[in-house]
């Protein structure tokens, strides 16, 4: 089968019967707003059986997320076969998506999920020597291609560019560049609940990589927002380990470069964005410029508009 253009099609999924000694094909479904639903569907089979299908980005990043969801356990949901850049998962069908609420009642559960995560990543080597050292150059190369991107778009003012600038080039100064194995845009819509037990999932595969350190909790913190949201993280990640790098002052730095990631990604896309998107996009450069501008080491971050 290509896995070339729209893989994910329903008529091309149930012509090509990828995981054919897993599943025969019978019926493909959206998965709905949630976790990149433009590179995932459900599959059902003949005898009833429902999984859920990701295209992965390239036949390598395939392999690295079925390394990284092996080695997770109940984190995430569990990889039942791999075909190239295709990789077929339980689809967690009791389990449902987050409302805001029980997202913030659920935050030291996050915290020490993430904590797990990191744990479980250092029994497996993950990333190992030099992929860590791979990873650091990417996320150093990243980071100065989103500042480019930002200053040639001109999408901040000159002062608050070079404000940027100088945040992040005191951050690595002070910190350097840490990376871990993260769970990346943690939010509501990325996390599946199932009622009768509490069971807590992280359903965006794709987002499980080797990034900044805590990058997950600088995208948890576009929800929840507040000094007390932060603390009750860190107390849930010190459940499993030492939290002693969760301080004030490197959360700042993690949000800073996250924000300016997650900027820069919509600008370089410009008029590829879909009407909801765009219209997203200019309060979420008031929030980048609210990071920049944000002083001493505040962490009610005010990210919030409401609801």
């Amino acid at each position: 089968m290509s896995h070339g253009a729209s893989p994910l099609d329903p008529e091309t999924l149930v012509r090509a019967q990828p995981f054919r000694e897993v599943l025969r094909i019978e019926r493909v479904e959206p998965v709905g707003a949630f976790a990149h639903s433009g590179t995932a569907c459900f599959v059902s089979d003949t005898e009833g059986r429902r999984f859920k299908l990701r295209r992965c980005a390239s036949v390598r990043r395939a392999r690295e997320i079925e390394r990284c969801l092996g080695d997770l356990g109940r984190i995430t949901p569990r990889v039942v076969a791999r075909e190239g850049a295709l990789l077929l998962l339980e689809a967690l069908d009791e389990h449902r998506p987050l409302e805001r609420e029980e997202l913030l009642a659920r935050i030291p559960e996050l915290g020490a999920m993430v904590a797990q995560v990191h744990a479980a990543a250092e029994r497996a080597g993950v990333p190992g020597r030099f992929a860590r050292v791979l990873a650091t150059v990417r996320s150093r190369f990243q980071i100065a291609r989103d500042l480019t991107a930002l200053r040639r778009a001109q999408t901040l003012k000159p002062e608050i560019q070079r404000a940027a600038e100088e945040g992040i080039a005191a951050g690595r100064s002070r910190f350097g560049l840490p990376v871990a194995l993260e769970l990346d845009d943690l939010h509501k819509a990325n996390l599946m609940l199932r009622e009768r037990d509490g069971d807590l999932r992280f359903v965006d595969e794709e987002g499980v990589a080797v990034r900044p350190l805590l990058t997950s909790l600088a995208s948890l913190v576009k929800t929840a927002d507040r000094q007390a949201h932060w603390q009750e993280f860190r107390d849930g990640y010190e459940t499993v380990r030492e939290p002693s790098l969760i301080t004030a002052e490197y959360t700042g730095y993690v949000v800073l470069i996250d924000t300016i990631r997650k900027v820069a990604n919509k600008v370089r896309a410009a008029d590829a964005l879909d009407s909801e998107r765009r219209e997203k996009l200019p309060a979420e450069i008031d929030d980048l410029e609210r990071v920049v501008l944000r002083e001493g080491a505040d962490l009610d971050w005010g990210f919030r508009r409401g609801g």
